[in-house]
């Protein structure tokens, strides 16, 4: 354990450390997007990237301005610089990544899994989109009764006095349904 790792970090970590659990990498062929899954992915969901090391450490960051591609066979999502090293690094290695979208007013969820094939400055059109996300996700929180400076007060705090926000663009090999109940886990 590094010395620079703080307790709850190297807590969160040992499980993970001695587990016998193999991942086989798969470059599966892209699915194209749905137009539910996009029409869903514009309403406002939270949006999570999660990611994991070699050594199988799991890294999760929260994202803003999800995107489908022309092609609908990728998606683009952007990630604050300031808290977003370990997920950069981590797609930088092995490309590998999965983004689950849930919407908090009725935890109807998805989950995307794929490759990464571009990180990027975040360029005019990606911060229209975080833009766009952001005021949407604050409404529908809103409507749960959460005040839009509690939205915009984690914001600041993502960006932690860095304002610079990453573009990770990725194919979108499988997608799952996460929304509790019956279907959970089942591809869409």
């Amino acid at each position: 354990m590094h010395t620079t790792e703080s307790h709850a970090g190297a807590f969160l970590k040992l499980p993970y450390r001695g587990a016998k659990i193999v991942l086989v990498p798969r470059d599966e062929p892209a699915n194209p997007i749905t137009t539910d899954v996009q029409a869903f992915l514009e309403r406002g969901v939270s949006v999570m990237v999660g990611t994991r090391d070699s050594e199988l450490v799991p890294e999760l960051v929260r994202a803003w301005g999800p995107r489908v591609s022309r092609d609908r066979r990728s998606v683009s999502v952007c990630v604050a610089r300031a808290v977003s090293g370990r997920t950069l690094a981590n797609v930088r290695n092995n490309g590998r990544l999965a983004v689950t979208c849930a919407l908090p007013a009725n935890s109807n969820a998805i989950q995307m899994w794929g490759r990464c094939i571009a990180t990027a400055q975040a360029r005019r059109q990606d911060l229209a989109a975080v833009e766009a996300h952001r005021d949407a996700f604050a409404r529908v929180n809103e409507g749960l009764g959460v005040p839009r400076p509690f939205i915009d007060a984690l914001w600041q705090r993502e960006l932690a006095g860095c304002a610079d926000m990453i573009k990770i663009q990725f194919v979108v090999e499988q997608v799952f349904n996460q929304t509790p109940g019956p279907d959970a886990g089942s591809r869409l």
